[in-house]
């Protein structure tokens, strides 16, 4: 089976479409709208993109747990990275206290071979609740280089701005900075003016990394767990 869009690249686009086209309509000389009311509908729409890219994200890797789970995977089916960063999340709190308490009895309590996440360890059983979205997601959705590296390592993509480049034959992390930076802008240090050819720019060059990491994200998955497991 050939590559299909993720319900979360489709969901994405839908609501990129409907906020460009909000740009689009204000930006026409026949707008009754100010010149600053027009600023503040572009700089939203620039920020409110960035949230969009947030929820691809958060929607995509929910999408696939649940299909994990209601078709039937197995653990071996689930990448090593996921499996490996839930193993640490269960344990890293309790080295955590026994290196300031120095409480052996409690870690070795706390991390006793009979805990149940240790089923992690084992590629028959059945794949249930043994990995919650929000393991994968941490605190790392904000959609910046650093976070983009991070988030898609615990997938199993080792480098996946490495892979977007490789994708596209392009380098795709310039417009994605250039994009954030002007979200920043928007956000902390008052916004510089934004013509409808900058929001439209933008959008495409956001749509176009999208629609790449969307790929690189199905190749894997179908390479780690089968294409059946794609949303």
């Amino acid at each position: 089976m050939s590559y299909s869009k993720s319900r979360a690249r489709r969901d994405f686009e839908t609501e990129s479409n409907k906020l460009l086209k909000l740009a689009k309509k204000i930006s026409y000389k026949s707008s009754p709208l100010t010149y600053d009311h027009k600023q503040l509908i572009n700089q939203s729409c620039i920020f409110l993109l960035s949230a969009r890219i947030e929820d691809y994200t958060k929607n995509l890797i929910e999408d696939l747990i649940y299909s994990y789970r209601i078709n039937g995977a197995t653990l071996q089916q689930i990448p090593k990275n996921i499996r490996t960063k839930v193993l640490l999340d269960k344990q890293v709190n309790h080295y955590r206290t026994y290196y300031n308490s120095s409480d052996e009895k409690v870690l070795l309590k706390n991390i006793a071979i009979d805990n149940s996440f240790y089923q992690l360890l084992d590629d028959t059983i059945a794949f249930s609740t043994q990995v919650h979205p929000s393991n994968i997601i941490g605190t790392n959705k904000y959609p910046s280089i650093k976070n983009l590296k991070i988030l898609y390592n615990r997938l199993g993509i080792k480098d996946i701005i490495n892979e977007l480049h490789r994708k596209a034959k392009k380098n795709i992390s310039t417009a994605i900075e250039s994009f954030l930076s002007l979200r920043e802008s928007i956000a902390h240090q008052g916004a510089p003016t934004i013509t409808f050819n900058d929001v439209e720019r933008h959008f495409k060059n956001i749509n176009e990394a999208i629609n790449y990491l969307d790929r690189v994200v199905y190749s894997h998955i179908k390479k780690e767990s089968g294409e059946n497991y794609w949303t």
